[in-house]
């Protein structure tokens, strides 16, 4: 068995964040990952899902590991460039999101102000 046939099966055993980050020589921020794992793995996996959708030959264990390290990367950098609620990968995440603001032209905007009450010389409201 090759090394990377091997470093192929570790990464099938692989079950946290950091394990992949490991496996797969990719650079980190602890902290980033502690508060995005589960987004940061959501879109890794998304990632990896569409990688070889279609392809007719088999890809060598290299060329898989190579395209993992790749979305690895991606996945990280998608969350130290913007929020998970800027992604919305989960569905409660999905379900929260805001309307797009529709576009208001200054003619409909209004200003109330309040009813101006005027007070006689004795202070009496009329």
């Amino acid at each position: 068995m090759s090394a990377l046939t091997s470093q192929l099966e570790e990464f099938r055993r692989c079950s946290t964040a950091e394990q992949y980050f490991e496996l797969l020589d990719v650079d980190y921020d602890p902290r980033v990952v502690a508060v995005n794992r589960l987004h940061i793995l959501r879109f890794f996996a998304e990632e990896i899902a569409g990688l070889h959708e279609g392809a007719d030959a088999e890809v060598s264990p290299e060329a898989l590991l190579r395209d993992y390290r790749a979305a690895l990367v991606r996945a990280y950098e998608a969350f130290t460039t913007a929020t998970a609620l800027d992604h919305r990968l989960f569905k409660v995440l999905k379900d929260r999101a805001p309307e797009p603001a529709g576009f208001v032209p200054m003619s409909e905007i209004t200003v109330e102000r309040p009813a101006t009450t005027q007070t006689d010389e004795k202070g009496q409201q009329r």
